[in-house]
């Protein structure tokens, strides 16, 4: 197995294991948070060694999905909290790569058989057993 085969292998083990917790809280992260731990805007603000209007708004930006990672990691550390940023795949990687590389293959195949025919050399084999061809490349 070649070494982007086990990356992306890990990649689809590990945003599997997490889907269950993709779904975001209506109100954000921040807030959520900071209610379940009895926090007030400005006892957090305290935390954070900002005023609560920009807490207030932290929390705004967040549910409006307007919010700086370094803001997200600095609140969540100042709720004793880990933040996580990742990329989780919509649906099979492999296949993904798939679809991209047929697609590529047929642009340049579309590209080669265009100048071929216009210099009268036209390319006489199946123009899909090429694209599958080049797509394992």
């Amino acid at each position: 197995m070649h070494t982007q085969e086990i990356f992306l292998k890990h990649i689809e083990n590990r945003s599997e294991q997490i889907r269950p917790f993709f779904i975001k809280p209506e109100k954000g992260w921040i807030r959520q948070l900071r209610e379940a731990l009895g926090l007030t805007l400005a006892k957090l603000g305290d935390l954070c060694g900002v005023a609560t209007p920009t807490i207030a708004q932290a929390e705004r930006g967040e549910a409006e999905g307007k919010l700086t990672i370094e803001t997200l990691r600095k609140t969540a550390e100042a709720m004793n909290c880990e933040f996580v940023y990742m990329f989780a795949p919509k649906s099979d990687m492999h296949e993904f790569i798939r679809q991209k590389a047929y697609q590529k293959a047929q642009r340049i195949l579309a590209r080669a058989d265009l100048h071929m025919s216009l210099e009268d050399q036209k390319v006489k084999s199946d123009l899909e057993a090429r694209i599958l061809r080049l797509q394992k490349n």
